[in-house]
Formats: structure tokens, C-alpha cells, sequence
């Protein structure tokens, strides 16, 4: 006794015919394949083998039917042994027959008598469904409900009682083919009977499925084709075994080659799902049912000139209206509608992602991930529908392409379509919207520019405002902005006004020169005391759509038990507003990195604005420092070579030839033609490093702690200092000589303390003009030079032989450069000359 059960249309009928004609008396060598089969299994058949085919639609429970004259059957008994012994067999359940009783010991001696013989029964459910209870109404001439079991139950004993009768029976796995609770009463009935005494076993294992099906389409590989599979095969297999970790780890071993050779040019991941999850489905015919996807599938593939290595789930022509129906056939209503909106289509979602992202739409790579999660989710259970990202990635990529790709075209599917799901590493799609539509739809109506813009305000709020003495955030007019000269504020201004490269005439920096000329009270005096950052043109509304949709997001968290949001929904939900949050801070970091700055050549009014790209990464106002400082447009050390140098060279020194500090303080902090120290205390550092310059007299400059009308006082030269506001700085060519300090007769100073003890004091003047210094007199050099562009290489050799050589070994060198195109550089020129910069150990070389 031998049981076949696989779910609908999984080869069962299929085999009862192949069985059938094996006991045909036909010579084996005369059926394609059977006489290698056979040979190899070493097994002879008989001479002759009678048969029985029962199938129970065949077969009425209700009207008799007469084969010849003196013969009527009624049950599956009396046409059993009819199919076996003719009128002979027939006299031997004649009697069980006519009456509708279970055969019992007269099945045995059938057998025995007319073996060897093979019984095969199809669709028997199909046929006991039909008949009724004892004492439910008129007898049915097939027997009763409780009769037929009672004849199953015989006739397996009498099957297992002789040697050379097989009886081969189908028993259903799907409810489609049982048929309503009638029939899986039958059922289990029947497998209770049969399964007993009965062997299991499996009409085609699924790769021998891949052969068939492989067969059916395709006409045999012929040898010049074969090493085209080879070869296509064996880059499939070398790239899963190099890039182990972005795929499944089965796909490496050597079985999965041999399942590749097997199905090819069908990829065996298309066969697994469709023999997998799609098989299970009741509707859909195991191998008949894949014959007819694979067949549409091909067909419209073969119109089209898809040049893939493989047929893949990725490649499947989910836009195809004939392939798309077929589909439906099985799947519960409801599907087409989330195929062509988030799966395939020309308006569907992953086509327009592909349009938008041309790294995406060369290969396709969001609408062949889309189909991959599609073919692997549509056919399960929605409580375990996720497909691993990994097994997406092993339905899409080809050799040469790259699987991060297909997983960031994924992802941004994710994001925004209203039937994918996805949770961790597993995607699927339902027919259950996700809130994805919910939370566009309450960005676009919930939420305006308005509230985006507060909302990525506080977040620049949060961070550090570095070496800058205050943030402003957002500034829309003159009174947003103090005048104060405490330190350099960074201001930000409205993402209502945009700036762009090269544009002098932009709204940001219209806005910028109202900030710079006015405040609150009136003109503004501290306008070197300001830098601007403004919103990139290309950039803010992009912004602006991400802070809306993370607003929209964290008010659907917020309202999870108004929305009866579902377990995925809710942890979406939590998903989603991490991901917009790292794309807002992402994105208000790429938003703003256009800064001005204002420079004003001495003696004019004209304000010149000067555009500096600063990075994306990172808090805005170190960001924007660092930038800035490596340009000098922002400095926050100073030296006091470089004060005395402004000094000089804008003629600050007053008749008697010093300047108040405060006073300096306050053109620094007022002239924009004038350094940007980030705040006073650079300039007191500055200070203190001039005065303690062993060559002071030359370069920098002495320090007073004040004047009485008269002259100075506290002058301090060759030692740092701590300077005041009140201080002083003194042109090293008009510092007075030290004043001799009288004595008295015993030698000791005026002051009680002996002449000895103020002889050293720097603080008293020593070093001063007219005075020899002690020591070496000068001990560091610094020089300016600029270059001829053609001639720079020759006047650096010079530099380096006549100037740096003469110097001794401690002599450091830097060379800045800049460069200017007003019709751009670009990208060609930009990638060389960053690339060679790079390679020539350039500190920062940057284009903006």
C-alpha cells in the first residue's frame, strides 16, 4: 500500500499514470527513459500486470453503470475487481457489490487470484464526500459513509496479505481538493485508514520539480550553449563566495551550484519560492501552477530582449498584465492595486525612485528588490511574511553589480511606500496600508514650513555654539541681532532667504548687509564682529520635507491608541522617527554650509561679500570655525608680530606713538578691513606674546599699564604680560629709557631696598630704545612673498637658496594658494586637483 499526498497539483495524478502505463506490457525500452531507470535499479517487471484505475469524479455513488450485458457495478469494489478479472473478478464481489456491503475476505482471494496487479485510486475524498450517513435517507447504490471506510480499511489488509499487488492512493493536502467540511471529514477518515499500513511517498522531490519545469520550457542545452551556462554560473558562484557576507550562506556551497545547473537559466532562488510559499497556497497546481508563471513569464521576457544571465525573482516582468493575472489566480482579492502602486508598474513607486536615483535606475535596483520582496511575501501568512534582506539580495544581484545597492534602493523604498513593511532585516508586502501614507499625508497637511523650520531651529539650538560668543539663530531683520563687542556671533539667518556660489545678489545676502548695517537702536558699529551662514537654494526645501515628515511621524506615536496602530505599526513608527531624525540633522548639515563674510577695503564704504563653503559634518558653528580659520576669516590665535603689522600698516599709532588697548579692541571689533579675532581675549593674547618677544624692539612692541598725562606707566617689555582694558602698547622706537634710580649715602635706593635689587627688573625698563640688549639682539624672522604663477617654481628655488638656506635648520615654510575661475571649474578639474593635493600632502584643499 503506497500513499501519495503533496499539496494540489503536485504530481500525483501524474504519477498514477506513469505507473499506469509502466504496467502497460509495453517493453520497457520502448518508454523514453524507463529502460535506463530500471536497469539501473536492477528490477524486472512481470510478463503481465493487470490494472485498476478508480478515480472517484468518475465514478457516480448513485447510478450504476453496466460495462457489459450481466454486469452492472455500484461501488468502488465491483469496478475494482470488474478492472481486474473482468466478469470473472466481478462474480467474486458480486454479491458485496449488489448490495453496497464491505467486500471483506472476497477482496483478498480478487487479489490472489489475479495478481500481479496494480490498483490505483484517485480522488477517492472526492467520491466519499459524496455519500451519506446510515439511516440519513435512501441508500446510495456507491454504500454509506461509514461503509466506504470499513472497504478502505480491507482493502488495505488484503494489499499488505499479498506480495505482488500494489494499490497506490492519493489523499489531498489542500482543502481545495477536499471540498467543504464533509470532504475533510472524509479525509481524515481515510488517512486515518490508510496511513496505518500505508507508505509514504513523494512523486517528485523539488529538484526534481526544477528538472521538469526546466524541461517543459526550454529545449536541451546544446554543448556550445553549455559553456555559456558554465560560465554564467560559475561568476554567480565565485560572487556569492567572495561577498559571503551579503548573502545567504548556502549560496557558497557547492549543492547550490549543482541546484543552479539544475535549473538553469531559472536562478533555483525563483523555484524555491514558487515551490516554496507559492505552493502552498490551495489554489495553485505545484508543478502545473509554476508551468503556467514560468511560461507567461518567459514568453513576455523573450519579447522584450531582457538580456539577465538568469531568470530571477528580481527580473520577473511584474509589470506584465497577463503574468499579473495569473498571479491573482491565487492570491486572496486585493493584490492588483498594491502591484501597481508600490511593486511594478509605470506609475508604480519603484519605477519613480529608479527615475529620481540614477545609481538606482541603471540597474533597476529599486523595482528588482521591489518584485524580489514580493514573490517572497505575497504567498505567506501576513504573521510570517518577512523576507531577509540577504535572500532579497540573492533574488536580484548579478555578477558585477553591487548588493548594497539593491539594499539602499530597498530602504528608500521603504521609506515611502504604503504596503511595504519592514522590520529589521525583513520586508514584506501587505494588503494592509502601513502608515507611511498616513504620515505623508500629515506632513503635507498637518504640518508647514512654518513648524519644519522651528523644528530644525531647536536642534541647532542644542548644539555647541564653540568659539563663538553667541548663536542666532534664524535672524530675520536688524533687531535679531545684538551690537555687542564681547566676541564674533555666528548668525543664521532665515531659511526664508537663500544663498547660492558666485550669486552677489542673493536674498541672503541682501538680508546679511541690513544685519550689517543696522541693529535694534540704530547703525550697528560692530560689524567685524559678525559672520553669516545662510540655507543653500537647492537644499531647504529638501529640509523642510524632512522635518515635516518626522513631525508627522512622532504625532502618529503620540497618537498609537487613537489610530489602533498594530504591533508593526507602532515599532514603524518608532523606526521611522529615529530614521527622519538622523535625516534632518543630515540634511541641515548639508542645508547649511554657505558662510559670509564681509570685507571692507580701507577708506571705502563698500562692502565686498566674500563666500566660504564650509563641511557638512558636524555642529555648525565648528564647522564654520574651521573652516573660516583656514582662511584667516576668523582668527582665534594671534601673534603680536601680526598686531604690530595692523598696526602700521593702517597707521593706528597715536601723535605720541601708542594706542590705548581698549581703543584697538574696538577697531578690531568695528572695521571689517581688519582682522576677525574671535574675541578680545585673542587680542590680549596677542599682546602678551609681543611683549615677550626677545626682539620686541624690532617687531612687536612694549606694554604700559596706563598713562598719566604724562607718560607711561608700568611698561613692561621681554616678559608676557596680562593685559587690561586700560592698557597701553608702545611703539618699540618711543619707549623711554629707564630712569637712574637715586640713592643714598649707605647705597640704598630711595625706596629702602639696595640699588642691587631693581637692576634686573624688566618691569623698569631695561632693554628699552638706546639701551645695548643684552644677549642676541635678533632671534626670529617672518616673510610674505607672492608668487608669480608661471615664474613661482624659479622664485621658490631663490626663496629657498638666498632667504630659508641663510636661516639656519629651524625654518618652517607653508605655501598658500588661491585661485579663482568665474566660469567655475569643473568636475573633471576639481577631482585632478584635489586628487594631486591630496597626493602632495596638502592640509586642506578644498573648492567651493
Amino acid at each position: 500500500m503506497i500513499e501519495l499526498q503533496t499539496n494540489f497539483g503536485g504530481g500525483k495524478t501524474h504519477s498514477m499514470i506513469a505507473l499506469y502505463h509502466l504496467a502497460s506490457g509495453v517493453s520497457p525500452s520502448k518508454l523514453v527513459g524507463l529502460g535506463e531507470a530500471l536497469s539501473e535499479a536492477n528490477v524486472t517487471l512481470p510478463g503481465e500486470i493487470r490494472r485498476a484505475a478508480l478515480v472517484g469524479q468518475m465514478v457516480s455513488v448513485s447510478a450504476p453503470s453496466s460495462p457489459e450485458e450481466g454486469v452492472v457495478l455500484h461501488t468502488l469494489w465491483g469496478h475494482l475487481a470488474y478492472q481486474l478479472g473482468g466478469r470473472e473478478g466481478y462474480e467474486i464481489v458480486r454479491t458485496d457489490d449488489e448490495n453496497s456491503t464491505n467486500p471483506a475476505s472476497a477482496l483478498k482471494r480478487l487479489f490472489e487470484q489475479f495478481g500481479p496487479a496494480v490498483v490505483m485510486i484517485d480522488e477517492w475524498v472526492a467520491y466519499a464526500r459524496q455519500l451519506r450517513d446510515g439511516g440519513d435517507g435512501e441508500r446510495l447504490v456507491g454504500g454509506d459513509f461509514d461503509t466506504q471506510f470499513t472497504f478502505a480499511q480491507t482493502l488495505t489488509e488484503a494489499a499488505a496479505a499479498v506480495k505482488n499487488v500494489v494499490v497506490l492512493v492519493s489523499i489531498p493536502a489542500s482543502d481545495i481538493e477536499v471540498g467543504g467540511t464533509r470532504g475533510k471529514q472524509a479525509l481524515e477518515r481515510l488517512k486515518h485508514v490508510v496511513t496505518r499500513n500505508a507508505k509514504q511517498w513523494q512523486p517528485a522531490s523539488p529538484d526534481e520539480s526544477f528538472e521538469i519545469v526546466r524541461r517543459r520550457l526550454f529545449d536541451p542545452i546544446t554543448p556550445d550553449k553549455a559553456r555559456v551556462r558554465d560560465g554564467v554560473i560559475r561568476a554567480f558562484c565565485e560572487m556569492y563566495r567572495n561577498q559571503r557576507a551579503d548573502f545567504p550562506s548556502m549560496a557558497a556551497e557547492d549543492e547550490y551550484r549543482r541546484r543552479m545547473e539544475l535549473s538553469y537559466p531559472i536562478h533555483p532562488e525563483l523555484f524555491d519560492r514558487l515551490f516554496g510559499e507559492w505552493s502552498s497556497l490551495d489554489k495553485f497546481q505545484r508543478t502545473r501552477g509554476v508551468l503556467r508563471l514560468m511560461a507567461e513569464a518567459v514568453s513576455e521576457l523573450w519579447q522584450r530582449g531582457d538580456s539577465s544571465l538568469l531568470i530571477m525573482p528580481g527580473t520577473l516582468p511584474m509589470d506584465s498584465g497577463p503574468l499579473v493575472a495569473e498571479m491573482r489566480k491565487y492570491l486572496e482579492d486585493g493584490w492588483d492595486p498594491v502591484i501597481k502602486s508600490d511593486v511594478d508598474g509605470e506609475n508604480a513607486l519603484p519605477l519613480a525612485i529608479d527615475k529620481e536615483n540614477k545609481h538606482f535606475g541603471r540597474i533597476s535596483a529599486t523595482r528588482r528588490a521591489a518584485r524580489t520582496v514580493y514573490m517572497g511575501s505575497a504567498a505567506r501568512p501576513d504573521g510570517s511574511r518577512g523576507v531577509d534582506i540577504k535572500s532579497v539580495v540573492l533574488g536580484c544581484v548579478q555578477p558585477g553589480e553591487s548588493p548594497a545597492q539593491f539594499a539602499d534602493a530597498l530602504k528608500r523604498l521603504a521609506g515611502a511606500a504604503t504596503h511595504l513593511y519592514v522590520e529589521g532585516s525583513q520586508y514584506w508586502y501587505s494588503l494592509q496600508p502601513n502608515s507611511t501614507r498616513l504620515a505623508a499625508d500629515r506632513a503635507g497637511s498637518n504640518y508647514t514650513d512654518r513648524d519644519a523650520d522651528d523644528e530644525v531651529a531647536r536642534r541647532l539650538r542644542g548644539q555647541s555654539r564653540g568659539v563663538f560668543e553667541a548663536m542666532q539663530i534664524f535672524a530675520e531683520g536688524p533687531g535679531d541681532v545684538p551690537d555687542d563687542d564681547d566676541g564674533v556671533r555666528l548668525v543664521v539667518l532665515s531659511p526664508n532667504v537663500t544663498h547660492q556660489a558666485n550669486d552677489t545678489t542673493s536674498t541672503a545676502i541682501d538680508l546679511a548687509s541690513k544685519i550689517l548695517a543696522q541693529h535694534d537702536g540704530g547703525p550697528r558699529h560692530n560689524r567685524n564682529m559678525l559672520v553669516f551662514v545662510a540655507g543653500a537654494a537647492n537644499r531647504l526645501a529638501e529640509l523642510r520635507t524632512a522635518a515635516r515628515l518626522h513631525l508627522a511621524w512622532k504625532s502618529i506615536a503620540e497618537d498609537h491608541d487613537l489610530l489602533n496602530l498594530n504591533r508593526h505599526q507602532e515599532k514603524q513608527a518608532a523606526e521611522r522617527i529615529a530614521e527622519t531624525s538622523k535625516s534632518v540633522d543630515s540634511l541641515t548639515g548639508e542645508a547649511f554650509t554657505l558662510v559670509l563674510t564681509p570685507h571692507q577695503a580701507p577708506g571705502t564704504s563698500e562692502i565686498v561679500w566674500q563666500t566660504t563653503k564650509a563641511s557638512a559634518s558636524g555642529d555648525l558653528a565648528d564647522r564654520v570655525a574651521k573652516k573660516l580659520a583656514t582662511e584667516e576669516k576668523l582668527i582665534q590665535s594671534y601673534g603680536g608680530v601680526r598686531v604690530k603689522m595692523d598696526v602700521d600698516r593702517y597707521e593706528l599709532w597715536s601723535e605720541r606713538h601708542d594706542i590705548a588697548l581698549r581703543d584697538l579692541w574696538t577697531k578690531y571689533a568695528r572695521f571689517p578691513h581688519l582682522p576677525r579675532l574671535t574675541s578680545v581675549d585673542v587680542l590680549n593674547g596677542a599682546v602678551s606674546d609681543g611683549t615677550s618677544n626677545m626682539n620686541w624692539q624690532q617687531e612687536t612692541f612694549a606694554y604700559a599699564e596706563a598713562h598719566d598725562g604724562e607718560t607711561w606707566v608700568g611698561i613692561t617689555t621681554n616678559q608676557m604680560v596680562v593685559p587690561a582694558p586700560g592698557g597701553w602698547l608702545i611703539h618699540p622706537g618711543h619707549v623711554p629709557a629707564p630712569k637712574a634710580e637715586t640713592t643714598d649715602d649707605d647705597g640704598d635706593s630711595s625706596d629702602g631696598s639696595s640699588a642691587d635689587e631693581g637692576a634686573g627688573d624688566s618691569a623698569s625698563g631695561s632693554g628699552a630704545a638706546g639701551a645695548e640688549p643684552s644677549g642676541p639682539s635678533v632671534n626670529s624672522f617672518y616673510a610674505l612673498f607672492d608668487l608669480d604663477r608661471l615664474r613661482g617654481a624659479a622664485e621658490l628655488a631663490d626663496i629657498l637658496e638666498h632667504v630659508a638656506a641663510r636661516l639656519g635648520e629651524n625654518v618652517t615654510l607653508s605655501l598658500e594658494l588661491r585661485a579663482e575661475s568665474s566660469d567655475g571649474y569643473d568636475d573633471a578639474a576639481q577631482r585632478v586637483v584635489s586628487e594631486n593635493a591630496s597626493n602632495l600632502g596638502a592640509r586642506a584643499a578644498e573648492f567651493e
